[in-house]
């Protein structure tokens, strides 16, 4: 494939990072077969509740805390899941369409695809200059998984997270294979974490939309953490499509890339 530069390879992966492509997470002991009675404490909202019951979340107590803001989805077409996602964020107030435009524009795409967050967050400025609206944002490296974003979360941010993307768009470890990019809005801390929110990686759950589904997803945020931290390499596949894609220089592994980066936003 062409890239203009062409960029210069990735940083090799550390050794002992792990190949599976599916990340170990808990599952449901049983089946629900009985759909009346769970998950009460979310029945004031559609979407939490529906997400809640097929994810097996707090079926019958309510999670030690919370937070969960709704927004309608985008479906994608084409590799723009950044740009839905972001589109999302600000109500469709600037469409994909209109973001596809500027990062055509801009440089930082050709067919929808961002593969920087440092882009993503360039970007987020120019939508929310046309949307007329004014959301402080971090560009954040490294901490998916800490004290600090679970408190954020809780306090109402909203997240914009690449990571690898297993079939049924769940995180998984790929090396960046699949990269995709996820809208973080809402939170469930199932019990009381103790001492620290981080004690226990099954414990905390983030809400999350994205392009490939109309569906509000629930994934543990360590997973999606281990996802967003593998993102080392653009797809060899996706290389040799004939599409000519723009890659940060440094590779998506790289400092100008996507691994171990999200962007947070606040007082939305």
């Amino acid at each position: 494939m062409c890239t203009n530069p062409p960029p210069p390879p990735p940083l090799p992966p550390p050794a002992n990072l792990s190949l599976s492509k599916k990340l170990e997470r808990s599952e449901p002991a049983n089946e629900i077969t009985d759909y009346s009675n769970v998950c009460e404490w979310a029945s004031d909202n559609p979407q939490l509740w529906e997400v809640c019951a097929k994810y097996q979340i707090c079926l019958n107590q309510e999670p030690y805390r919370y937070t969960y803001r709704n927004f309608e989805s985008i479906l994608q077409v084409g590799p723009t899941c950044g740009l839905v996602a972001l589109s999302m964020l600000i109500g469709g107030e600037v469409t994909p369409d209109e973001l596809l435009n500027i990062t055509k524009m801009e440089g930082y795409s050709n067919n929808g695809e961002m593969l920087s967050c440092k882009d993503m967050a360039k970007l987020a400025e120019k939508a929310f200059s046309l949307a007329e609206i004014d959301i402080p944002y971090t560009l954040k490296k490294g901490g998916l998984f800490s004290i600090e974003t679970i408190q954020n979360l809780l306090n109402g941010a909203i997240l914009l997270v690449p990571y690898d993307a297993d079939y049924n768009h769940s995180p998984c470890l790929r090396q960046g294979h699949t990269a995709h990019w996820a809208l973080v809005c809402g939170i469930i801390i199932i019990e009381d974490p103790g001492e620290s929110y981080t004690s226990n990686p099954n414990n905390v759950y983030v809400l999350c939309r994205h392009g490939k589904s109309r569906f509000l997803a629930a994934w543990t945020l360590d997973e999606l953490n281990r996802s967003n931290m593998n993102l080392w390499e653009f797809s060899p596949k996706k290389a040799e499509d004939g599409l000519l894609y723009v890659l940060p220089k440094g590779g998506i592994g790289g400092e100008n890339g996507l691994r171990e980066q999200f962007i947070m936003f606040n007082s939305l």
